[in-house]
């Protein structure tokens, strides 16, 4: 397969119907800046903040999502990152593999989000745990060796760190091995080449990581993270001329 974008112009991806649980195109088919994926209209629409704790107001929609259980998790993705986040119960593991954790363990499901983020703001204080951790840093990590075994090992001692340092225990905590949703076996992500700031994907694709999808190419293994593509148009590139 091979496409290549054109990055001048970048597209609203539409809106997110949670009532529904739907994906709708953006009614005015508009051009947005880079750094967004959706106009302000559908922004607007889809009413949902992942860090409504840091507003001053949130939506109807955000309200509602709110009141659903909620759990508490903590991902890794190498040895000395681990990441903590809440997410929907409903949603499952989903979140986890979105974010292309390697393993996670899921501490405890709250009521609300409100519950689960009081968890999650006390336990980001400690150190080596961060809260957020973007992309381009997520596809420099993956070319790290992965010991399952021994990130097990990382995780579970750092639940026991945390449960000392807050006072809270957490007996329903559950591993979750997301790594083998991702069909890396057999890849040796150690030879992936990061395509940064590239217009064209080409390649068969053998994994995806979270955002960052592998293809193998010319015996080379080339790794794009597709957030960055998403809302460009595309055009299929024949590659044997």
């Amino acid at each position: 397969m091979s496409l290549e974008f054109d990055f001048s112009v970048k597209y609203c991806t539409g809106w997110v119907d949670f009532e529904n649980r739907c994906s709708q195109i953006c009614p005015d088919y508009a051009t947005v800046d880079e750094k967004y994926e959706n106009c302000l209209k559908c922004r607007d629409k889809t009413g949902f903040n992942p860090a409504f704790y840091n507003a001053n107001s949130v939506s109807a929609q955000q309200e509602k999502i709110n009141q659903n259980p909620h759990f508490v998790y903590l991902a890794y993705f190498a040895p000395e990152v681990i990441k903590v986040g809440i997410s929907q119960e409903e949603r499952g593991i989903r979140r986890l593999l979105e974010q292309g954790a390697r393993l996670a363990i899921k501490l405890e499901t709250f009521s609300s989000a409100l519950i689960a983020r009081q968890y999650e703001a006390k336990i980001s204080k400690l150190d080596g745990i961060v809260e957020t951790l973007p992309v381009h840093k997520k596809m420099e990590l993956i070319k790290q060796p992965f010991d399952r075994a021994a990130g097990e090992r990382k995780l579970r001692q750092k639940l026991l760190e945390i449960e000392q340092k807050i006072g809270v225990s957490f007996p329903k905590s559950e591993l979750i091995p997301c790594e083998d949703y991702f069909h890396t076996a057999g890849v040796d992500l150690s030879r992936v080449i990061l395509m940064k700031d590239q217009n064209q994907f080409v390649g068969r694709v053998r994994s995806v990581i979270g955002s960052i999808v592998i293809t193998d190419y010319d015996d080379q293994l080339l790794a794009y993270n597709i957030k960055k593509l998403i809302g460009y148009r595309a055009q299929k590139v024949d590659r044997r001329n």
